[in-house]
């Protein structure tokens, strides 16, 4: 009987132990209460027989692509690629974009984007939206290296388009064009003016579809905003996984911790609203952002003032993270400590771009390399 009792509480530490152990090694690599990514996890495990959607949404540290590209690269190699996901027409829009695509037109565009000031609703799930008044407005996608498309889902408001040489199904502000064999470029065409939104490219294999949506000064307000773009998201993409980026224009605009978890709890309802099954990956922003100083001197025996530029560290960027984990742990939301990973990585001194906010193209690189690590690690605990 003793023999027994001592067996059971044996067994019960082995697990106990099992389980600190995978929580450990997911911890070593910053990810914190992956225990919310279980349902993820598990949809992991089928991706060889179906299509995984993931939308990483956030603000310039996505909208430039290096990021969400690297990440997308690592889950991608290891569990199938079912395509390019979302694709928008920065380039006609104004602004930069991901380098791996181009769009191309035959008229102008007017752009507008959730963070631009009066914009009170935006429909678009990229946060951005293309417009024209001209009669006859034509769209051309192409990607160096080409990228394998079967269908395309494009997003916009206004009458039907029409594409070369593919079926086209079109329904409420969105169509779906099926090629007649494997594309590497399309062109879409309106017979008036249109509202162009954006568009999913699909190879028609199973695998992960990795949405990447980013808006340069974007926060967690803009895209609460009445309309709205995080519905028009789920809507549009159904996905299993999100991930938010988001914080670094929080800490530079002045928004307290209170206002933080408010913008952060609407982001969530709306989310838990129209893709109840959605995974939530909160990721922290970057430490040692700094902020610039011009500071003023007169040199010895002038008059004349001068200017020379000083970096000061943001106190605000540790207030913003500390208010976002704090969030996460109360809620059981999943995590993932950029904050804290970068003082331990000595790579991240070489990351940096020249105003110490944003990185360059090795930093996100490598930003995105350490996040899909530790999915990565999560997921092969979670399966043992």
């Amino acid at each position: 009987m003793n023999t027994s009792k001592r067996g059971r509480k044996v067994m019960f530490m082995l697990l106990l132990w099992a389980g600190c152990c995978s929580t450990a090694l997911a911890q070593r690599k910053f990810l914190y209460n992956d225990t919310a990514l279980h349902r993820f996890y598990t949809l992991l495990q089928q991706a060889d027989t179906q299509v995984l959607s993931i939308l990483h949404l956030g603000d310039s540290h996505v909208q430039a692509g290096f990021l969400p590209d690297a990440v997308a690269a690592g889950l991608k190699a290891r569990f199938g690629d079912a395509g390019r996901g979302w694709v928008f027409p920065y380039n006609l829009a104004g602004t930069n974009g991901p380098d791996g695509y181009r769009w191309s037109s035959n008229v102008r565009w007017d752009a507008e984007r959730v963070v631009d000031k009066g914009n009170m609703r935006m429909e678009s799930p990229g946060g951005i939206v293309i417009r024209t008044t001209h009669p006859a407005p034509s769209l051309s996608f192409t990607a160096n290296p080409p990228i394998p498309m079967h269908t395309v889902a494009c997003f916009y408001d206004g009458p039907p388009v029409e594409a070369d040489g593919a079926a086209v199904e079109t329904g409420d502000h969105q169509a779906v064009i099926t090629m007649d064999s494997t594309a590497y470029s399309f062109r879409l065409r309106w017979p008036a003016g249109v509202a162009f939104y954006g568009a999913v490219l699909k190879n028609g294999k199973p695998g992960v579809l990795y949405h990447a949506i980013g808006v340069n000064g974007a926060q967690f307000s803009h895209y609460n905003k009445p309309g709205g773009a995080v519905a028009a998201q789920m809507q549009a993409l159904q996905p299993q996984l999100v991930i938010i980026s988001l914080g670094t224009n929080e800490a530079f605009g002045g928004v307290t911790a209170a206002q933080l978890r408010s913008d952060m709890e609407t982001t969530v309802a709306a989310i838990r609203e129209h893709a109840p099954q959605a995974c939530i990956l909160f990721t922290t922003p970057p430490s040692g952002m700094m902020k610039k100083r011009q500071v003023a001197y007169r040199k010895k025996g002038s008059r004349k003032v001068y200017y020379r530029t000083r970096y000061t560290s943001n106190p605000q960027v540790l207030v913003i993270r500390d208010a976002m984990v704090r969030y996460c742990r109360e809620n059981g939301f999943a995590y993932w400590d950029l904050y804290q990973a970068m003082p331990q990585d000595k790579r991240f001194a070489r990351a940096w771009s020249h105003d110490h906010v944003h990185f360059n193209a090795y930093g996100y690189t490598l930003q995105g390399t350490l996040l899909y690590e530790a999915l990565e690690a999560g997921y092969t605990n979670f399966n043992r």
